[in-house]
């Protein structure tokens, strides 16, 4: 991809338009492979020539040379760890970067929710696919020019606040931009702001809307007063799944569009479409796999497996990049019209407990719960969990025996509740916590 490919940046599609860029999110899925593979080709061509040294020597010790690309489930996986490795040995940047800071014109970081956060450093190509591959997402929610989109994401050097105002110039939608409920009075401030200004859109987590419901209660308020009828995306992986959807959709009187994200990849903030069949991904800008953990091969469609990316076309390099989340994923055409294939969420590698030889995630938890008062749980902590039997603490007045009696079922595996008070667990202003530490 070359900035030729994206639209200018001051042009966009009539407000009727399905499709922010029709062209590049309905090209035939021929046409996508065949692109993929030429522009996989020449990241493979940059690594050995420029060279990337990182991506060099691991290919080198897994036997690869310069030449013909071998099949991508030949090419070794890298993690955030590697490249945190490589910091620590190549200080201060390491040696996987193509993008150095005097070639940056964004720079921000991760929120560091799986260990410590990484410095990203996005050049132009990286901007400009940012930028044009969110307003795919702002344009799937539903919201069109002239219409205000909130958000409670972090600010600062988060690197999503980097190039938000950019999304939203481009698209002509107002940002109001909050940052997350820090506090109980910070929750009641955005509240009171969104009473007054009445926004089209939200996106926020649901540990968020969580606080932001109890906050209002608190104060007399109803946050359906001004969420109803409006479009959220909302992050929280079990809402990719119709009950909850719709068992929250009536709650609130919104319709959601689920979304995941990738921060470290430009660009990478995904939606699903109002089919919810799946989280749609740039197949014009890279590749997903879904490949068995330990192997590194691909998975059959509808197995569960760790998401590996390959990008092609930016000024930043990710060939194989394992984000170590675990997904399904389908190819299976979207009666939207769009094109490339979709995943499912379904959760961090490092949260999965090992019972018996049985992978259990807390969102295996969250779906036996759904129907049962959906309550408040964390995994007790991986010194708790012994492999025999999964430690759940849930907030609950007396149920206890029930949801073990309920998940020992559901999940196949034997399960310890312990009761805890309503209200016990703290509630993450960010992303929710499942494992406790």
């Amino acid at each position: 991809m070359t900035s030729a490919d994206l639209p200018d940046r001051f042009t966009r599609p009539e407000s009727d338009a399905r499709f922010w860029n029709e062209g590049a999110q309905t090209t035939e899925t021929a046409e996508l492979v065949r692109r993929a593979a030429a522009g996989i080709g020449e990241e493979w061509k940059r690594i050995w020539e420029q060279p990337v040294a990182f991506y060099r020597r691991r290919f080198e010790a897994a036997g690869l040379s310069a030449g013909e690309i071998p099949p991508l489930d030949d090419i070794p996986r890298t993690t955030k760890n590697d490249l945190r490795a490589d910091e620590v040995a190549h200080p201060p940047f390491g040696s996987y970067r193509t993008v150095g800071i005097r070639d940056a014109v964004r720079i921000g970081g991760s929120t560091g929710t799986s260990g410590t956060p990484v410095i990203m450093m996005f050049g132009p190509r990286d901007l400009q696919a940012a930028i044009e591959f969110q307003c795919r997402v702002l344009w799937r929610y539903g919201v069109r020019p002239g219409d205000s989109f909130t958000h409670s994401w972090p600010q600062g050097f988060y690197i999503s606040s980097t190039s938000t105002a950019l999304w939203f110039v481009r698209t002509g939608i107002l940002e109001i931009p909050v940052g997350p409920p820090l506090t109980p009075d910070v929750a009641l401030d955005h509240i009171r702001l969104w009473a007054q200004l009445r926004p089209d859109g939200f996106q926020m987590t649901s540990s968020q809307l969580a606080t932001y419901d109890e906050v209002a209660r608190e104060n007399g308020m109803d946050i359906r007063s001004f969420l109803d009828g409006k479009a959220i995306g909302l992050l929280d992986a079990i809402f990719q799944f119709d009950g909850p959807r719709a068992r929250i959709e009536r709650a609130y009187g919104f319709s959601m569009r689920n979304m995941g994200g990738v921060g470290d990849i430009p660009g990478y903030g995904l939606t699903d479409c109002e089919h919810h069949t799946g989280l749609h991904t740039p197949g014009d800008y890279s590749v997903i796999q879904v490949v068995d953990p330990v192997t590194g091969r691909s998975v059959p469609e509808g197995e569960r497996g760790h998401l590996v990316i390959t990008t092609f076309g930016l000024d930043n390099v990710f060939m194989r990049y394992d984000i170590e989340d675990i997904c399904t994923m389908t190819t299976a055409p979207c009666p939207c019209g769009e094109t490339g294939p979709r995943y499912t969420l379904l959760g961090r590698a490092t949260d999965a407990v090992d019972i018996n030889g049985r992978m259990v995630l807390p969102i295996d938890v969250q779906l036996a719960l759904d129907d049962h008062g959906a309550p408040e749980f964390q995994f007790a902590p991986s010194a708790e969990q012994d492999g025999t039997a999964l430690r759940l603490r849930v907030e609950t007045e007396g149920r206890g025996a029930e949801y073990q009696t309920v998940l020992t079922e559901a999940l196949e595996v034997p399960v310890d509740v312990a009761e805890i008070g309503i209200g016990t667990l703290p509630r993450a202003s960010f992303k929710p916590r499942r494992v406790a530490t």
